[in-house]
C-alpha cells in the first residue's frame, strides 16, 4: 500500500500539500536543514516539532515519548536510489549519507527505537499528505534515506467503518533490528496537526517465537510444502478461530484453499468493530508491504503483521489490519482482515475500491526485486480461490463504479473498465505493488486462470421478476466446455421444482440455459419467490464447477377460464372415503398469487364418483406471503363474498368444510392478497345416488378426547387412538363424525385426525399456533369404529369433540349452496363484547328453507383485543360447554360449525374482550 515515489529509477519524492500547522520558538530548535544553522531553519520552515508526540506501542499498547533534543553533528553518507528499502540499503560514505532527498528539508535527531521493529507515522487530517523520509542505524551504520511513503487509503465512504476516528498517515515499514531512526520533512510546507511517530513491536520477542520456516531451512519437525514450493508453517485452514475470524473454507469453491495461517496462530488482536461486508466479491488487488525484504523467519513475517495490525487500528483508526490476505517471500498465506475467507469483508487497501475486492499484500518491497517464485505462485493460488468461488475469471475484466477517495486516480461515482486482478497503483498514486511487483500481475491472471479451469463466468438471469407463465435464461460467459443442471427451488418450501440440463463450449456472454417457466410437473410456477441454482462440471477432466444461484420473484394472477356452471342438486346422503390428498401445491409449484382462483377436479378422483354432487374438504393454507383468506365455492359460479379460512404470514392455518361440486367435476379455490400455497385432502363426498348415510347431529356435544385430564400431551409423532362408535349416542355403525378438534403446544406443528390405523402424515386438522388455542371441525371417518389422533412437530394437549355422525340411521340430507354471507358485524351492529352472545337470522340465507334442521356455518373472528378468546355457535336452548372457535388478538381465524338453528336463528357467544364476528352459509341438512 507504499504512495508515489517508489517505482524502480523514481525521483526523490516531493513535498505534497499538508495541513497548516503553529510555529515557536522551541519549535526552531529541534529540526535542522543540511548545511544550515537554527537560523536558517526559522527561515524556511514552520513545522512544530516540539508538539509532536513521539507514540510507543508496545504489544501492551500505545505510550508517549519525548523528543530527542537538538544536534547540529552527525555522519553525512550519500544519496542512493530511494526503491532500497530503509533496513536494507548501508552506505559507508559519511559524509553524504547525512542529507535527505531533495533541498529545503528539515530533520528530527536520532530517535533510539528501544528495540521496536516497525515504525509509522500519523497525523489528524485522514485527508492531508506528507513526504516523509526515514533512515535506520543498524550496528552504528545509518541506511541509506527512503521515501516513508503516505498510505493515504480510508475506508470506503459508505461503510460503518468510516465513520470511525480516523487519522492520516504513513505506511507500517518494517526495520527489524535497527536502533535508531531519523525523519525527514519538507520544510516549505507545514506539517499536519497532532504528528506522531508511532514504534511498533518488541525485537526482544518479534522474531524469536514459534516454529519457523525461512530461506534457509525449515524448523525441525515443522516445515511442509504444498507442492508449489511455497514453504510453510503451522499453517492450517481449520485452526480455532478467534474474534469474528471464520473458516476460511467456508465459500464454496473449485479450487482448494492454499494453507493458510489463521489469525489466531500469528498473534492477531481482536478487531475493534463489527466489518463490514460486500454483497459479492468482484476483483483482486495486489499491493506490497513496502518493508524490508530482509526478514529472516516466519516468525518475523508473523511479526511484521502484527505490526502493522497495532498501526491500522492504533494510529489510523481502523476496525483491523487493511489487507485480507499477506504472503509472506517463501510463499506462506496469512489471514488478515477477520472473516476474509467466509465472506467478501471489506478491507482498507484500495480508498473508492475497497468494496467488493480481496486485498493480497505481499510482505516486502518488491520495486527493485521481482517477489520470489514462492510467493508469486500463492498469490495466484489464493486469488483463484477466492475469484472463483464467486464465478470471477482471473484473466478477465470487469465494470466498477468507484466510490473515490483521497488518493483515487478516479473521482466518486466513475464508471470503469479494470482487469479483475489489479496492482494499487491501477487506481491510486502509488508506485505499489512496486515495478517488479506490477511486473508479476500477468503471470498472477493466467496462472490463477489455470487454477480455476472449466467455470460459468459472470452468470446472471435475464430478468429476476418474472410476470406468472413467463419464463427466463442464465447468461454467462464461459471458460473450457462444460455441462450444467439448472434447477428451481421454491424459497418457502424447500421443493425442487424444476431440474433441466444441458452443456456448453467457451462462451461469451450468451445464453446458456434457458427456462418456460413451468414446473417438472407441467404447472406453470405460481407467484412466490423462488432460487435457480446452476451447477455442473468440467467435461474435459470432470471437476464440478462452482454452484451459482440467483433468487427471483414470480408476480400476477392466475384465473383459468371459466367453466360452465351446473345447477346444485339437494337431499344428498353422504359417503365417507379414506381421507386422500387432491393438490398439494408445494409439490407442484402452482402457489396462488393475489386475486388468483384454481380450479381443482374433486369429482372422479381419489375415490370420488363422478357424479358425486359436494365433497367434504380440509383445506390448509401455507407459507402465506401476508394477511389474506381463501374461498371455495362449485367452480362455474359468480365467486362469493365468502371466506372458508384466514391466513396471515408465517402461519399455517387449516379449515374443513362442505363445498357443492361445480362444472366439469370441479371446485374453485381463490386467495386473496399475496401469494399462499394450497394443500386440499377430501375426506368424503355427498350423492343422491348409491349411498346411504344420512347425518344425525347430537343433541350435546360429546367430549371424546381431553388430553389435559387423561393420559398427558401427546408428544410429537405420538398417536393416540379413541373409539367412538357406540359411545355418546353414536351408533355402533356409524360410518364419519362431524369433530370440533381444539390444541394447544408449545410450538410448531399439527393434529391429525384420522380413520384408525391411517398411516401418519396423510393430511392435518389443526396446526399449532404456540402457546395458543387453535381450533379446526372436521369431518372424518371412522375405522373399526374409531379415529386416531396424531400428533406431529410438537407436543400438544389435543381435546376432541364430536357434535355429530354420518351413518344409516343418519335422517338428514345435504344440501349445498352457493356460499353466502349471512351476518358481519363490521358492517352491521356492533362487535361482541366479553361475555356477550348475539342472534343471527340464517333461513333463507343463500337458500336455507326454514325447516333445516342444520346448517353448515363458516365462522370467522377477526379484530379480537382480547389475547385469546373463544367463540360458540348454538340454536335453540342453553349456551352448549364446548367452543366451536378459539381466537385471539393479531389473528383472523375461521372455522366451520354444523348448527341446529332456532327459531331466531343462530346465537354466537364471546367468552372475552370484544371482536367481530363473519358467518358465511356453505349449506344445509334436513
Amino acid at each position: 500500500m507504499a504512495a508515489a515515489g517508489l517505482v524502480a529509477g523514481a525521483g526523490p519524492a516531493q513535498a505534497l500539500p499538508v495541513a497548516a500547522g503553529g510555529t515557536s520558538p522551541a519549535a526552531q530548535a529541534t529540526l535542522r536543514t543540511d548545511g544550515g544553522s537554527a537560523a536558517a531553519v526559522r527561515a524556511v520552515t514552520d513545522v512544530p516539532l516540539h508538539e509532536v508526540d513521539l507514540t510507543v506501542a508496545p504489544p501492551s499498547g500505545l505510550s508517549a515519548f519525548a523528543l530527542p533534543a537538538p544536534s547540529t553533528t552527525g555522519p553525512t553518507p550519500d544519496e542512493t536510489d530511494p526503491d532500497t528499502t530503509a533496513s536494507d540499503a548501508t552506505t559507508p560514505d559519511a559524509a553524504t549519507a547525512d542529507r535527505p532527498h531533495g533541498s529545503d528539508r528539515v530533520r528530527t535527531e536520532p530517535i533510539a527505537t528501544s528495540e521496536h521493529t516497525t515504525i509509522g507515522v500519523s497525523w489528524a487530517d485522514p485527508a492531508a499528505s506528507l513526504a516523509v523520509q526515514v533512515r535506520t542505524r543498524t550496528d552504528g551504520t545509518w541506511s541509506q534515506w527512503r521515501a516513508l511513503d503516505d498510505e493515504v487509503t480510508s475506508p470506503d465512504a459508505s461503510t460503518s467503518e468510516a465513520q470511525r476516528t480516523l487519522r492520516g498517515g504513513t505506511e507500517a515499514v518494517w526495520i527489524g533490528d535497527a536502533d535508531a531512526v531519523e525523519l525527514s520533512f519538507p520544510a516549505t510546507t507545514a506539517v499536519p496537526a497532532d504528528l506522531e511517530l508511532t514504534l511498533v513491536g518488541d525485537a526482544a520477542t518479534d522474531g524469536v517465537t514459534g516454529d519457523v520456516t525461512d530461506g534457509a531451512g525449515t524448523a525441525a519437525g515443522t516445515a511442509t510444502t504444498d507442492g508449489t514450493g511455497a514453504r510453510t508453517a503451522a499453517a492450517t485452514t481449520t485452526a480455532a478461530l478467534e474474534d469474528g475470524d471464520v473458516g476460511a473454507l467456508a465459500q464454496a469453491s473449485s479450487v482448494a484453499a492454499p494453507a493458510i495461517v489463521s489469525r489466531a496462530e500469528w498473534g492477531a488482536a481482536p478487531q475493534l468493530c463489527a466489518f463490514d461486508v460486500a454483497s459479492t466479491l468482484q476483483f483482486a488487488v495486489v499491493h506490497h508491504t513496502a518493508g524490508s525484504n530482509a526478514y529472516t523467519s516466519v516468525a518475523q513475517a508473523m511479526a511484521q503483521i502484527r505490526n502493522d495490525q497495532r498501526y491500522h487500528q492504533q494510529s489510523r483508526g481502523w476496525c483491523d489490519i487493511g489487507y485480507n490476505y499477506l504472503v509472506d517471500k517463501w510463499g506462506n498465506v496469512y489471514e488478515g482482515r477477520a472473516g476474509s475467507g467466509d465472506r467478501p469483508v471489506i478491507g482498507v487497501h484500495a480508498g473508492g475500491f475497497n468494496t467488493g475486492s480481496v486485498g493480497v499484500s505481499m510482505l516486502g518491497e518488491y520495486g527493485a526485486v521481482a517477489p520470489p517464485a514462492a510467493t508469486q505462485e500463492s498469490v495466484a493460488r489464493l486469488i483463484a480461490w477466492r475469484l472463483a468461488s464467486y464465478h470471477r475469471d482471473p484473466a478477465g475484466s470487469f465494470w466498477y463504479t468507484t466510490g473515490g477517495g483521497e488518493n483515487s486516480r478516479y473521482a466518486a461515482g466513475t464508471r470503469l473498465q479494470l482487469p479483475v486482478v489489479i496492482g494499487h497503483r491501477d487506481v491510486a498514486f502509488t508506485a505499489c505493488p512496486g515495478e517488479r511487483g506490477y511486473a508479476m500481475l500477468g503471470a498472477v491472471r493466467s496462472r490463477a486462470r489455470d487454477l480455476v479451469g472449466s467455470q460459468m463466468v459472470n452468470p446472471y438471469l435475464l430478468s429476476t421478476s418474472l410476470a406468472y407463465g413467463a419464463g427466463t435464461a442464465v447468461a454467462s460467459d464461459v471458460v473450457g466446455s462444460i455441462g450444467w443442471t439448472l434447477t428451481v427451488v421454491d424459497r418457502r418450501t424447500g421443493v425442487e421444482l424444476v431440474r433441466r440440463a444441458g452443456s456448453t463450449g467457451p462462451t461469451s456472454g450468451t445464453t446458456i440455459a434457458g427456462w418456460d417457466g413451468r414446473s417438472d410437473a407441467g404447472v406453470a410456477l405460481g407467484a412466490g419467490p423462488y432460487t435457480l441454482t446452476m451447477t455442473g462440471t468440467d467435461l474435459v477432466d470432470g471437476s464440478p464447477l462452482v454452484p451459482w444461484s440467483q433468487n427471483f420473484e414470480i408476480t400476477g394472477s392466475q384465473n383459468p377460464p371459466v367453466v360452465a356452471a351446473v345447477p346444485l342438486t339437494g337431499s344428498l346422503r353422504y359417503e365417507a372415503v379414506d381421507p386422500a390428498r387432491l393438490v398439494d401445491t408445494r409439490a407442484t409449484g402452482g402457489s396462488l398469487g393475489a386475486s388468483s382462483r384454481m380450479d381443482l377436479k374433486v369429482a372422479g378422483v381419489a375415490g370420488v364418483p363422478a357424479d358425486a354432487k359436494a365433497v367434504a374438504l380440509n383445506i390448509t393454507a401455507v407459507s402465506s406471503a401476508g394477511v389474506s383468506y381463501v374461498s371455495a365455492w362449485p367452480a362455474g359460479q359468480a365467486r362469493p363474498g365468502a371466506s372458508v379460512l384466514n391466513a396471515d404470514a408465517g402461519r399455517t392455518t387449516a379449515a374443513s368444510t362442505v363445498v357443492g361440486v361445480g362444472g366439469q367435476g370441479l371446485v374453485s379455490l381463490y386467495n386473496n392478497a399475496g401469494s399462499v400455497h394450497l394443500v386440499v385432502d377430501v375426506t368424503g363426498y355427498f350423492t343422491d345416488s348409491g349411498a346411504t348415510d344420512g347425518y344425525a347431529p347430537l343433541t350435546t356435544a360429546a367430549r371424546a378426547l381431553d388430553t389435559r385430564t387423561s393420559g398427558g400431551a401427546i408428544p410429537a409423532g405420538g398417536r393416540r387412538t379413541v373409539p367412538l362408535a357406540g359411545t355418546s349416542g353414536i351408533p355402533a355403525d356409524a360410518t364419519a363424525v362431524v369433530v370440533n378438534v381444539v390444541s394447544r403446544a408449545a410450538g410448531y406443528g399439527n393434529v391429525a385426525v384420522v380413520p384408525s390405523g391411517s398411516a401418519p402424515g396423510i393430511t392435518s386438522t389443526v396446526n399449532h399456533v404456540p402457546g395458543r388455542d387453535v381450533a379446526n371441525r372436521a369431518v372424518v371417518p371412522l375405522r373399526s369404529g374409531a379415529v386416531d389422533v396424531n400428533v406431529a412437530g410438537s407436543a400438544a394437549d389435543v381435546v376432541v369433540d364430536v357434535v355429530g355422525w354420518f351413518g344409516p340411521g343418519g335422517t338428514q340430507r345435504f344440501t349445498p349452496v352457493a356460499p353466502a354471507r349471512a351476518f358481519d358485524t363490521r358492517l352491521t351492529g356492533r362487535q361482541l363484547g366479553d361475555g356477550q352472545t348475539r342472534t343471527f337470522p340464517v333461513a333463507s340465507v343463500g337458500g336455507v328453507p326454514a325447516d333445516a334442521s342444520s346448517v353448515v356455518l363458516n365462522l370467522t373472528a377477526t379484530r379480537a383485543n382480547a389475547y385469546a378468546t373463544y367463540l360458540t355457535a348454538w340454536g335453540p336452548g342453553s349456551r352448549p360447554a364446548t367452543s366451536d372457535l378459539n381466537a385471539g388478538a393479531g389473528a383472523d381465524i375461521a372455522n366451520v360449525t354444523f348448527v341446529r338453528p332456532g327459531t331466531s336463528g343462530v346465537s354466537v357467544y364471546n367468552n372475552a374482550g370484544s371482536v367481530d364476528v363473519v358467518g358465511d352459509v356453505m349449506g344445509y341438512f334436513r
